[in-house]
This record gives structure tokens, sequence and C-alpha cells, in this order.
């Protein structure tokens, strides 16, 4: 079996950022899609390289082990499926209730749209999902018994603390896929083109 180095295939220094991992995924998939008169394994190899690279666990696993976590980008993958499938259908039924001629929508333009609407929504509320775990901490610092007994409000601080914790870890790897979405649409000029490529990806 051969080498598979997730960062050799796109170009990339262990250090690259998320916006140069995309950047080049756009780059290498544009010329290895076999629509496009490239190479199928190539093409699968590239977007295999990209979903380990861009789901935030699965990069560090590959970083600090050298474990390719496939389950965990196929898995990937298939919530962005969803989140596109999900989107598509959102624009078919507007149209349809817009009564537009659906042979002229342009519906990856209209996925896209809807896309990032979802994403800027995911940003802002992880933002105030932290703010508001920050704001629980300071209030934590501030509550102690000087008798060093349990503390009841502490235990119920931790408590929500956690539960925060929980929720902006669930909205920060919603962010991962919406961004990964984005991309993913950016690169296909039709619906065709974009629903061979999750496909050809499994």
């Amino acid at each position: 079996m051969a080498f598979f180095d997730p960062y050799a295939l796109l170009g990339l220094a262990r250090s690259a950022s998320e916006a140069a991992i995309k950047s080049a995924y756009r780059k290498a998939v544009q010329t290895a899609h076999p629509d496009r008169g490239g190479d199928t394994d190539s093409f699968i190899a590239i977007v295999r390289a990209f979903g380990l690279l861009s789901d935030p666990d699965s990069r560090r696993l590959y970083d600090t082990t050298g474990i390719i976590d496939d389950e965990g980008v196929r898995n990937a993958r298939a919530d962005v499926r969803v989140i596109l499938a999900d989107m598509f259908d959102a624009a078919v039924q507007s149209a349809v209730a817009s009564r537009l001629d659906l042979s002229s929508v342009n519906f990856i333009e209209q996925m896209q749209e809807a896309v990032r609407a979802g994403l800027s929504e995911t940003r802002q509320d992880h933002k105030r999902i932290g703010s508001e775990i920050e704001g629980l901490n300071a209030l934590r610092a501030r509550i102690h018994r000087p008798d060093g007994e349990e503390n009841l409000f502490v235990i119920r601080l931790d408590q929500q603390i956690t539960a925060k914790a929980t929720e902006l870890a669930q909205l920060g790897r919603r962010v991962v896929l919406l961004e990964t979405a984005v991309v993913e649409l950016g690169n296909y000029q039709s619906e065709t083109e974009l629903i061979t490529a999750l496909e050809t990806a499994d």
C-alpha cells in the first residue's frame, strides 16, 4: 500500500492554516476531478486528504501519532452531505413555492447563500457560548468557602460550564462542517458535479 501523506498530496507544510488547506484543496480538486480529465484515484486521495486535514480531531490525531482516522473523515463527509442535501431541499422548495422555472435556477448559488447564512449564525452562536463560559468561569473564581468545604454553588457552576463546553464543541464542529460545505460548493459548476464528487469520495 502506498504511503499516504495528506500534507504532501495538497502541497502543504504541517503548519498550514485552515485557510491554506482550503485553498490548496480548491486548487487541487479543480484538476483532479474525473469530469475535468483528472484521475479518479488521485481525486479520491485529494478528497481524503482534505477530509482529514479539515477535521480538527482527525488532523490532531494524524499530527501526533501518524494514525489516519478514516472513519472520522467518512463521518465528517457524511455530515457535510446531509447539510448539502438539506440546503438543496430547501432551495428546491423555495423555487417551487416561488413558481420559478426550475431549469433556470442556479441551485449551487442558492445553496452557497444558505450555507453561508448558516455558517454566520453558527459562528455567532459559538462566540456567544464562548463568552458565556468565560463569564461562568469568572463567577466561579469569585465564589469560595473560607473553610474549604464543598461549595454547592461551585458544583452547580461546574455543571453549567461542562454543559456549555459540550455545546461549544458541537458548534465548533458544525462551523468546520459548514466551512467544508462552502468549499465543496465553490468547487463545482453544477449539481451533477457536486453529487458525483461527494459520492465518489466514499
